[in-house]
């Protein structure tokens, strides 16, 4: 298999193709590959499009490194190619789409060469298609206010969570009432007003909205979710119901919407409106939606070997330490366990102190082990205050106790026994990815 790794050439995203290149020279020699750096929107799903016309016979496995916009350039331009394959390396502040596997492991190369052929769904929008989910009306406004403010250079984690909180407050005030009709397998949803819709082959979107909480993206169906205008006090209310996905659960909530699996759906305006899809946005007054069924050969990467979430955190530090300890993936080498052990009550005590005032968050604990067993992963998240602890300067430990500056020993310990330590923020979760080679 001859795999392409698809990185999005922004300068800003530098950092993507420095830890891609990482993780190739960690896999080591015999990986064929090639690796092509994107130059500007639609750029990816132009070079897949012509590789595929060019190689129809190729057995190329095209790897998406980036975030949702990524994934959607590469799997658009895949789509009609039957015999090639998707991978996906998960970079940037959503990823939305993996969601839908949360027990399966996008950050790491080895897991995604050692994972499954898995043929999923694509939505056909006019003459665009979409991977994850399609906005329409309030969504869709939030969306595109959120990147007019991204595209002029704010893409730091704090700056998008602003730009769409900035979205959400100018929708509030000018898109609650849009005049759009909705039609699904013929049978229309809606007189001539809506709040919003989706139409969903994943499950979340927008980072943290369980917008379609049902959906499988291989069953070919699409989740219609169309919510009807309402008094702001009343959207308010409906907004953290719809946020965590227990919308279709909740009787009054559902009296306020209109729910369908469908195969087509027509979307009609008299004015022209914007539609988002995966986050990008596109403007016409109609728009033909239809699902392909199991269009694309997507790779799951391997399972995560172990993975548990521990709420609240407060006094459950030695338990969350004992139970990474417990993983099969650590071998019973004494001095390696005891460099793992000393590593992890470090990371584990950081968070439980630090994370949230109080101690009563959540932190999610997982270990994962490469197919060859070389390379040991240990894994924290938690949603506490976003912090880097990798950006605090080493200590001098040539100073005596007294003229050294307070902290920081913690996680400079942590670099001297693990071989690498990386940070990210994403989806408003801290995440702390330790890693030690055990051969």
């Amino acid at each position: 298999m001859h795999y392409i790794f698809i990185i999005n050439g922004r300068e800003d995203k530098a950092f993507i193709a420095e830890d891609v290149d990482r993780q190739i020279r960690e896999f080591g020699p015999g990986l064929d590959y090639e690796i092509y750096k994107t130059r500007g929107v639609g750029d990816g799903t132009r070079f897949v499009k012509i590789f595929c016309d060019l190689h129809p016979n190729a057995q190329v496995c095209f790897v998406a490194c980036g975030g949702s916009g990524t994934l959607n350039e590469v799997a658009s331009g895949m789509v009609g190619s039957h015999g090639k394959q998707l991978g996906y390396l998960a970079y940037g502040s959503t990823n939305d789409f993996i969601k839908c596997f949360p027990d399966h492991d996008f950050s790491s190369l080895r897991k995604m060469l050692s994972g499954e052929v898995h043929p999923i769904d694509i939505i056909k929008v006019n003459d665009s298609y979409a991977i994850n989910v399609i906005n329409i009306g309030f969504d869709a406004v939030v969306s595109t206010i959120a990147n007019q403010t991204i595209e002029d250079g704010n893409t730091d984690p704090e700056s998008v969570k602003k730009a769409y909180n900035r979205g959400i407050f100018r929708a509030v005030l000018m898109a609650r009432n849009n005049k759009i009709r909705i039609e699904a397998d013929g049978e229309r949803l809606n007189r001539n007003r809506m709040l919003l819709c989706t139409v969903a082959n994943g499950r979340v979107c927008g980072g943290e909205f369980r917008c379609a909480p049902r959906a499988e993206v291989d069953d070919g169906w699409m989740e219609v979710c169309l919510i009807r205008p309402m008094f702001l006090l009343t959207f308010l209310k409906i907004l953290p119901i719809y946020r965590s996905g227990r919308h279709l659960d909740t009787p009054w909530v559902m009296k306020r919407m209109h729910y369908k699996r469908a195969r087509h759906v027509e979307v009609i305006s008299n004015a022209l409106i914007d539609v988002s899809l995966d986050g990008e946005s596109f403007s016409s007054h109609t728009f033909n939606i239809e699902i392909l069924p199991q269009e694309v050969n997507f790779i799951l990467p391997s399972l995560i070997t172990m993975k548990k979430r521990f709420e609240p955190i407060i006094d459950k530090c030695g338990e969350i330490i004992e139970y990474l300890m417990s993983s099969p993936d650590i071998p019973q080498d004494e001095a390696l366990q005891f460099k793992i052990r000393l590593s992890i009550e470090e990371a584990v005590e950081n968070v439980v102190r630090y994370a949230y005032e109080g101690g009563m968050g959540w932190i999610e604990v997982g270990t994962e082990l490469d197919p060859e067993g070389v390379m040991l992963t240990i894994l924290l998240r938690d949603a506490g205050v976003p912090f880097n602890p990798l950006e605090k300067a080493d200590p001098d430990v040539t100073l005596s106790a007294e003229d050294r500056q307070i902290g920081g020993l913690g996680i400079f310990l942590c670099k001297q026994l693990m071989d690498h330590i990386e940070y990210k923020y994403e989806d408003g979760c801290n995440v702390l990815i330790m890693r030690k080679k055990l051969q």
